[in-house]
């Protein structure tokens, strides 16, 4: 019977191979019955593969494919002789010791597939055959002097089925004799359990059955065994070798005719025709027609000999058995099995079969014809090698053999045990080598060695593979020369393709946003031609491609540069006749000012800047000019100096020149402090007609800076008196009042990053009656001492007060370091006197004009005036007297808010002394 439901797993099993383009592929073992009908379907492997135009062929090239058809469109296989198990293991087709397996592969060839298809079909044993005597009565003679416990061989039933579907016990059926006891656990027998007597019972019938088969499906055959008890002839034949095992003979298939395989030797003690033994084969070896072809028997020695020669391909091994048999009545058979094993001889060479996938051409089993863009690895043959020799002798080994002076570009892959795919390990291309050869050399392993040998031809199909290729030893970069001829060839383009027969076109490629179709074309010479004159300044660079395309429809391009050359055509210029740069003052030299840029269309000119040389002497300790026409200070420039720069730069380009008025303007920096012209003290003449009017004084005060920076804001600190104010332009209004005004003043500019300021302390106002006045104050201003000379001077006197003290000290010290020491070496105490400076100094409150007047006012101001006083007109005392009645006012109020005033009256003696 058919066992489609396992076609599920092949289903399943086939969906993860379906996407290999060439496989070998194994499916699971089919289990077809014996008994399955002709004509019934084992499998349609159309089902089972992916849709394509498929064609199906046998590649087995044995005696199975006998029993199968094969649907070369749907791939159905179905059955065409009876599958007799029994007939297969006897045929050696199959083996009878195990599973009987008929190995198929199927080649399934497609479009686009092409797989092999290894189909093991296991025929399943049914049990068809009945179990069988060889006779329907055996007469067995038994001298009634036999001993107990002897065993009666009783005849064994035959079937031919496997294991359950055989024999697998017997029985005897009524048995009612209490004299036997049946035993078939190796071999069917009874056992005497009782002693026999003739006289009582000289016969026994008994009913004997074999039963075959599973417990539930058991079938029987039964004989009759008559068993006559005689006191004559009471011994059987008996064998030389042990007859409950079979005896195994093995024999080449290379022994001649009439060779004797064994000389089967029985034995029987009886005496005349009782001990005359008859060899013959039993009924159930008889009934195998090929052993009687094949074997002969010798009745009279048991000599087994050949009558035709051995072929283990078609059988390899012989079960016969033997039966011993005297000549006497009664006589009892005896039987030995004799198992003859044939000895496979390496009589067969090895068998080459080659098939080869759809794209791929094979002619005469030689000549191999590919495409040269086969994948690395692709199979371009499947080989099928075969021996009908067994073991060593039927084990087959190929091996790839390249011609001389040639790489190896296939190698031999194996893909089942006798099956290998002819792949190829590199990238071929026709285009270096077209024809390659090899040879594969098939031999088996057996003694003698045989071997045969197949020269294949692998030829390489073209395939336009090759794109065209240009010239490698042309430079493609083109210069030419502005100004150039019309129609002026430039370079004859050469392009190749190794391909045959193939034709190359050329054609230009310029970019969409590129029009250079009216400026270049190719002719039919294949020349780059230019169709007019190129101009450098419109452009120096002309890229673009030029394109090969073979009949394929391969392409290559490549880029073309046509470099123009610059020609001095063109004038060099200035954009304007006139530029101005802008540096602040005191920047650092080497200071870049900026860059002057002349044009000059033809680019590749080197513009050369120059200062004009009527402007060179007095520009060339102010400005640097490079070469490149770049601009640099050579000195830090001040504003209040010089605030502008006026010359000409001249541009050449060696051809010809141009020039360019250049201004250079020095920017203000607010790098200058305020400066108040107004002198202190300030002498201001009342007028007293005007009495009841403020005084209003306009302060000078100068800054050197611009703008902003120059502007001066007034302030007013530190006032001696309320009555007086300043306004932010320097206007200050004093109340009319005749006195000494002293006030510290401040002058702020406005810069716009920083401002500067300067301050002016103890500025001093005086407020006089008429002229004569002023000039007293005058007098008396230009002696007085300022606060920092003062301390200057007092700073040298006491540090010199002070060096000559520590001199002092120092003379001193050594001294009494003398004198110690003196006393210590001394034994005598003698007094030092120690000498001290002393210096006197009297005061003369009345020496007259020896007045010095030591004054520490505020910081702002200090005033050291010597007063020498004289005698004058009486007016001049009295307004002295009131000037000074006003200033003894004022004096009280300012020593209040400074340090206190101190007056040393020296004499002339001191001065002397200090001298």
């Amino acid at each position: 019977m058919s066992c489609s439901w396992l076609w599920l797993i092949v289903y399943l099993f086939f969906i993860f191979i379906t996407s290999i383009q060439s496989r070998y592929i194994r499916l699971p073992s089919v289990n077809c019955s014996e008994l399955s009908p002709i004509g019934t379907p084992i499998t349609q492997l159309l089902n089972i593969l992916p849709s394509s135009n498929w064609g199906f062929t046998f590649l087995t090239r044995t005696s199975v494919i006998s029993y199968f058809l094969l649907d070369d469109i749907k791939g159905t296989i179905t059955v065409k002789r009876p599958l007799d198990r029994e007939d297969l293991c006897r045929l050696g087709i199959c083996s009878c010791f195990n599973e009987c397996i008929l190995k198929l592969e199927i080649n399934a060839l497609s479009d686009i597939y092409t797989h092999i298809i290894y189909v093991p079909i296991l025929i399943l044993d049914e049990n068809d055959n009945f179990c069988y005597f060889s006779n329907d009565i055996y007469y067995l003679n038994i001298s009634e002097s036999v001993r107990l416990n002897t065993r009666i061989i009783l005849p064994i039933a035959h079937d031919p089925d496997q294991t359950p579907n055989n024999v697998q016990s017997y029985s005897i059926v009524s048995n009612n004799y209490t004299e036997f006891r049946l035993d078939y656990q190796i071999r069917p027998s009874l056992i005497i359990i009782e002693p026999l007597d003739r006289e009582l019972h000289d016969k026994y019938l008994f009913n004997f059955c074999a039963y075959e088969g599973i417990d539930n499906q058991k079938r029987s055959c039964c004989t009759k065994i008559l068993l006559t008890i005689t006191d004559i002839n009471d011994n059987s034949p008996i064998f030389q070798h042990n007859q409950q095992s079979p005896l195994i003979i093995k024999i080449s298939e290379l022994s001649p005719i009439h060779t004797e395989l064994i000389q089967m030797k029985a034995f029987d003690p009886d005496d005349g025709l009782n001990g005359q033994i008859k060899y013959t084969f039993s009924k159930w070896t008889q009934n195998d027609v090929t052993i009687n072809k094949i074997f002969n028997l010798n009745s009279q020695n048991g000599s087994i000999t050949l009558l035709k020669q051995l072929d283990y391909e078609e059988r390899n091994n012989y079960e016969l058995q033997i039966q011993a048999k005297d000549l006497g009545l009664n006589a009892i058979p005896t039987y030995a099995t004799v198992i003859v094993e044939v000895i496979d001889e390496n009589d067969w060479p090895p068998e080459l079969f080659t098939f080869t996938p759809a794209d791929v051409q094979l002619i005469n089993n030689s000549i191999i014809y590919i495409l040269e863009n086969i994948s690395v690895g692709t199979p371009i043959l499947y080989l099928t090698v075969s021996d009908r020799d067994s073991g060593e002798n039927g084990r087959v080994s190929i091996e790839l053999i390249p011609s001389m002076n040639q790489t190896s570009v296939v190698q031999l892959e194996k893909v089942s045990d006798n099956t290998y795919a002819l792949k190829t390990i590199i990238q071929l291309d026709r285009e270096q080598n077209s024809y390659y050869s090899f040879t594969l050399f098939v031999y088996d392993h057996g003694e003698p060695k045989q071997s045969i040998k197949n020269l294949f031809e692998l030829h390489l199909i073209d395939v336009n593979d090759c794109s065209p290729i240009f010239d490698n030893s042309t430079n493609y970069s083109f210069y030419i020369n502005e100004n150039n001829k019309e129609n002026f060839p430039i370079h004859t383009i050469k392009v190749d393709d190794f391909d045959e027969h193939d034709h190359v076109t050329l054609q230009l490629k310029f970019d969409s946003e590129q029009n250079y179709n009216e400026l270049f074309k190719l002719n039919e010479q294949n020349q780059l031609i230019i169709l007019k004159s190129l101009d450098y300044e419109q452009q120096s660079l002309y890229q673009f491609s030029i394109q090969a395309e073979d009949t394929f429809g391969h392409q290559t391009s490549i880029s073309i540069l046509i470099h123009v050359n610059d020609l001095n055509d063109n004038p060099v210029e200035f954009l304007t006749n006139f530029t101005q740069f802008q540096i602040e003052e005191n920047q650092n030299n080497q200071t870049y000012l900026g860059h002057i840029q002349a044009e000059d269309k033809d680019r590749n000119t080197t513009i050369i800047y120059t200062i004009d040389s009527n402007d060179n002497k007095q520009i060339n300790n102010f400005i640097e000019l490079k070469s490149n026409g770049n601009l640099y200070t050579k000195i830090s420039f001040d504003r209040e100096q010089l605030n502008k720069l006026q010359f000409y730069i001249i541009a050449n380009d060696s051809y010809y020149t141009d020039k360019i008025l250049i201004e250079i303007l020095i920017l203000d920096q607010n790098d200058n402090k305020p400066i108040l012209k107004s002198k202190s003290p300030y002498c201001y003449i009342y007028n007293t007609t005007n009495s009841n009017q403020t005084i209003e004084i306009q302060l000078d005060g100068y800054d050197p800076d611009e703008n902003e920076n120059g502007n001066i804001i007034y302030s007013l600190k530190n006032p001696s008196s309320k009555g007086i104010r300043i306004r932010s332009n320097g206007l200050l209004i004093i109340e009319p009042i005749f006195q000494e005004y002293k006030f510290d003043i401040y002058l702020t500019d406005q810069g716009k990053f920083k401002s500067l300021s300067s301050s002016y302390e103890n500025f001093i106002v005086y407020i006089v009656y008429d002229e004569f006045e002023c000039q007293n104050y005058s007098l008396i201003s230009s002696l007085e001492l300022d606060q920092r000379t003062f301390i200057y001077f007092l700073s040298i006197i006491l540090i010199s007060l002070a060096c000559f003290i520590i001199i002092i000290l120092f003379i001193c010290c050594c001294i009494y370091y003398r004198q110690r020491q003196i006393r210590l070496k001394s034994s005598n105490n003698k007094p030092i006197t120690n000498l001290t400076p002393s210096f006197s100094s009297s005061l003369n409150d009345d020496a007259e004009n020896d007045t010095l007047l030591i004054s520490s006012p505020s910081p702002q101001f200090t005033a050291m005036t010597t007063i020498s006083t004289s005698t004058t007109t009486t007016n001049d005392s009295n307004r002295l007297t009131t000037f000074t009645d006003r200033l003894s006012n004022n004096k009280s109020s300012s020593l209040s808010s400074s340090s206190s005033s101190t007056y040393v009256k020296m004499s002339r003696s001191f001065e002397d002394e200090i001298l």
